[in-house]
């Protein structure tokens, strides 16, 4: 019967591996893709997700409705990664590079929730009656793949290390040979599908494995538990004003919930691993787990002020709902907690269910019209737009262009349509400047041109009140309008603070543009203003209401190396103190 199994886990590998191999031939032969997303993407679906899914439910070959299943998930993902493959078609920019990765995201996310499922269904002709089955399912999936992965790794490790062996010989043959498409495509799937067979031999040797690193992890939680409420705890005493300032506090909260669901899962396993805790250790956790719809709260607040500022954009969407999951598996962990069941949290059986299949649901709607966070974001932005919520000159026009896929540029197609807002003139021109580029860096300045009397309306200057030199900014429209230097506050609504520093002390100031990981230094040198280099250091900081406190009180200056540089040859070394 082993051998039976992994002969059909071998031959599904070695099939994925030749379909993988026969449309890379077909996308080299196809050229140009722009316009074959739709068609290339589901393809590449089909060929990974059915085979995989074969490979893993091998013990179940048997059954009928196991192709019943795997055929209707890889078809499913054939039409999400059809419809955004279709969004990116003949869109500049980067912009279908993200779509892959959320299609290759989701794709992952969507097949490890629903594999239990299917397991479930194939040994006990029900979805989910039996939690620990799905529990186990799940995490043995993990550590399936993981050996596979690493069985790969190895065998292309000691393939490299042949390769290179020879090649000190001055025998190209096997390099060439372990580097030819015809080769690598098929010996690697069959080598992850080998690898797969070995672990269903051994499996329950195994699975011992994984359950106790899930107990070391276990131990984790009584820690993030204690800092769910002694954050809390703090935020009474300190307000909520620190958290505004920081600019990426909503990302460490949802880091930290992502943490105390993880632990809390790793713990309490499939109901049982609450019994390896005392008393006042489970209250401890529970504690922290009724903390956690207050975080929810907070990233919400926090959510609900950049939207009401800025409107909607493709990652404040995801943002959203990351915070509406997380909120399912918050109040329902607080709920169950307060409630002090016995056994401990055997709420959480349903909590998890529930949650697990609103992520499925929620991803593939994001793959439809009807959640799609493109759509979403630049309905959104025009309808701002066209309410003068946000004003045509601060509109950002490349967004839409390079960012939005197809979504955005039929939406500034639809602008050249309105005529009847106040600026419709200047909307139309804006608009088609931006359907006229090519890259987001082409043309700064809505592709108007930049001129000396508009960059210096952009500019916030330091110290107070110092004029700027006119040969500078013609130098900088010079390269702004060359496409040479692109800097983001000149189409932001901030302005650009401009620091005229003495930094080689000289006697002569440089000026210092700071933009964030942008941020540039410019010298003068014989009479011709020229770019020295960039700043390096906490470049977050130089953006937001932290910065312009300092500006407001001029609290800017040159610091001293404590320690000189030290010139090995031709290179140079900085010290890094460690003491401060």
């Amino acid at each position: 019967m082993i051998r039976e199994e992994r002969l059909w886990i071998i031959s599904w590998a070695a099939a994925m591996g030749i379909c993988l191999l026969l449309l890379h031939n077909v996308v080299l032969g196809l050229g140009e893709l722009d316009s074959r997303f739709s068609l290339i993407w589901p393809a590449y679906m089909m060929v990974v997700c059915l085979p995989l899914t074969m490979q893993m439910l091998s013990v179940h070959r048997r059954q009928q409705i196991l192709w019943l299943l795997a055929a209707g998930f890889s078809v499913v993902m054939a039409g999400a990664s059809a419809y955004l493959g279709g969004q990116c078609e003949d869109t500049p920019g980067d912009f279908n590079v993200v779509v892959v990765f959320q299609i290759v995201a989701i794709a992952i996310i969507c097949w490890f929730i629903l594999m239990p499922f299917a397991e479930h269904k194939l040994s006990r002709s029900h979805w989910c009656d039996d939690y620990s089955l799905l529990y186990t399912a799940a995490w043995r999936n993990v550590f399936k793949l993981s050996s596979a992965l690493v069985f790969v790794g190895l065998f292309w490790g000691l393939l490299s290390l042949w390769a290179g062996l020879f090649k000190v010989l001055r025998v190209e043959l096997f390099t060439d040979l372990f580097s030819n498409r015809y080769f690598y495509y098929p010996i690697t799937t069959i080598a992850f599908g080998l690898g797969l067979s070995l672990y269903s031999a051994k499996e329950e040797m195994l699975a011992g494995v994984y359950r106790a690193c899930l107990n070391v992890f276990a131990w984790l939680l009584p820690l993030v538990a204690f800092i769910l409420v002694f954050f809390l705890l703090a935020l009474v005493f300190q307000g909520l004003e620190p958290l505004w300032h920081t600019g990426y506090a909503t990302g460490l909260m949802l880091t930290l919930l992502a943490l105390a669901i993880f632990l809390f899962n790793a713990a309490w396993q499939d109901g049982s691993g609450a019994d390896k805790f005392p008393a006042w250790l489970l209250t401890v956790m529970a504690s922290g787990l009724v903390a956690m719809p207050c975080y929810i709260v907070l990233c919400a607040y926090a959510l609900n002020l950049r939207v009401v500022q800025h409107g909607w954009s493709i990652e404040r969407i995801w943002a959203a709902l990351v915070i509406l999951l997380f909120a399912i598996y918050a109040v329902g962990y607080a709920f169950t907690a307060l409630r002090r069941q016995s056994p401990w949290m055997h709420g959480a059986k349903a909590i998890n269910i529930s949650a697990a299949l609103a992520v499925v649901v929620l991803l593939v709607l994001t793959c439809t019209p009807l959640l799609n966070p493109a759509r979403i974001a630049v309905d959104n932005q025009i309808a701002r737009l066209l309410a003068n919520t946000t004003p045509v000159d601060q509109f950002d026009f490349n967004y839409l262009r390079f960012q939005s896929g197809k979504y955005g540029n039929q939406g500034l197609q639809r602008l050249l349509t309105i005529n009847d807002h106040p600026q419709a003139a200047l909307l139309h021109e804006r608009a088609q400047a931006a359907l006229k580029k090519t890259n987001r860096y082409e043309g700064n300045d809505h592709d108007v041109g930049m001129t000396a009397e508009k960059l210096l309306a952009k500019m916030r200057v330091y110290p107070q009140g110092a004029a700027v030199d006119k040969s500078l900014l013609a130098y900088w429209v010079n390269e702004i309008n060359g496409y040479r230097l692109t800097l983001n506050c000149f189409n932001d609504k901030q302005l650009c603070p401009l620091v005229q520093i003495d930094l080689n002390a000289d006697g002569n100031n440089e000026q210092v543009l700071l933009d964030l990981y942008r941020s540039k230094v410019f010298t003068i040198d014989n009479g011709y203003w020229q770019e020295v280099g960039g700043l390096i250091g906490e470049l977050h900081l130089l953006g937001g209401d932290e910065l312009s406190k300092h500006f407001d009180a001029q609290a800017i200056a040159v610091q001293p190396h404590k320690w000189q540089d030290l010139r090995i040859g031709n290179e140079i070394y900085s010290i890094d103190d460690k003491r401060h």
